[in-house]
């Protein structure tokens, strides 16, 4: 929490300094001087775990609240007891939408890197969870973000992590491959271990070497990684995410959620689809892995080779059989 952020309201500086007697210092104000203690609770500078704290001072249905503080009171009582938002005034669904929305946002953005309690580590769970899968907000890095923070303070990330990969989102990746390089081991370390499904990354030299090799391996299967809904606690050595051999053969772009091809094939392309997914694993591994090689290195050669009859392509390069482990 940087100094400038606890000087943009008192609050947050007494909240950070004086923990322990923080409750008893703004029942002062409150007392002496209740619009001015209103005044700092709806201010926009105010951080979370300054509300967090004097969530049980605070009556969430007065008129002396802005709809931000209202809505990430209910917020907390929502997680912790049940409860709906608190919107009080009339307003459109896509209002109302964006107000909860941006409270989400405000609690996230000043209150993420804070571990003040139990409950306080479930409201922020359940906030980062609802903003990726309720609302579908793009909040992916700050997921990453909070996972690496709650590793390095060794506290609760399990619901996190799941979230995080139910997204089904490859580009989480590349939020956790970027922690590679970080100067806190504990964080390399961690991303390290986060991608230690892929195999090039987990046989790397050193972070540097895992970093290379992943943007390597990234680059060549972006498009065709698909979800698994694997987890290190239902399955040791778990993949959240595999490559789709047969989407990657045809340079056919895929859902990551379910693996369904987004693009439309030619009868000649489902054709070699089908015969495709017949091949041994490994000779997929081989034969996706020389089909895109070539469509990048030559287009026009690529296009004529991938349209001539799977056993044909087989012998005309002479795929192998047989190969090394690949995801």
């Amino acid at each position: 929490m940087s100094t400038e952020n606890q000087q943009d309201n008192p609050l947050n500086r007494l909240r950070h300094d004086h923990p322990d007697t923080f409750i008893n210092e703004w029942k002062r104000i409150y007392q002496t001087d209740q619009q001015h203690a209103f005044q700092m609770i709806n201010d926009p500078d105010l951080e979370f775990p300054v509300l967090f704290m004097l969530r049980n001072e605070l009556e969430t249905r007065s008129g002396q609240l802005a709809p931000r503080t209202q809505i990430a009171l209910q917020h907390i009582r929502n997680v912790l007891h049940g409860a709906d938002f608190g919107i009080n005034h009339s307003a459109s669904f896509a209002v109302q939408h964006d107000e909860v929305v941006s409270a989400m946002y405000w609690i996230l953005k000043t209150g993420w890197k804070n571990i003040v309690s139990t409950d306080y580590t479930q409201v922020i769970d359940q906030t980062a969870i609802h903003l990726l899968h309720t609302y579908h907000e793009n909040w992916l890095k700050g997921m990453v973000d909070l996972v690496i923070y709650r590793c390095k303070n060794k506290s609760q990330r399990h619901y996190l992590i799941s979230a995080l990969w139910e997204t089904a989102n490859p580009v989480c990746l590349v939020y956790l491959a970027n922690y590679l390089l970080s100067n806190e081991r504990v964080e390399s370390s961690y991303a390290r271990k986060m991608l230690a499904f892929i195999p090039e990354v987990r046989h790397a030299l050193d972070n540097q070497a895992a970093l290379l090799a992943f943007e390597t391996w990234y680059e060549e299967n972006a498009h065709y990684l698909v979800y698994t809904g694997e987890t290190n606690d239902a399955v040791p050595g778990a993949r959240p995410f595999k490559i789709h051999y047969s989407a990657k053969y045809l340079g056919k772009i895929v859902s990551p959620s379910n693996g369904e091809p987004v693009q439309a094939f030619s009868k000649q392309e489902k054709k070699n689809y089908d015969e495709f997914i017949k091949l041994p694993h490994r000779t997929q591994i081989h034969l996706s892995a020389y089909s895109s090689r070539l469509r990048k290195l030559q287009s026009k050669i690529w296009r004529n080779w991938v349209m001539q009859p799977v056993k044909e392509q087989l012998q005309s390069e002479n795929v192998p059989l047989h190969g090394g482990d690949y995801l």
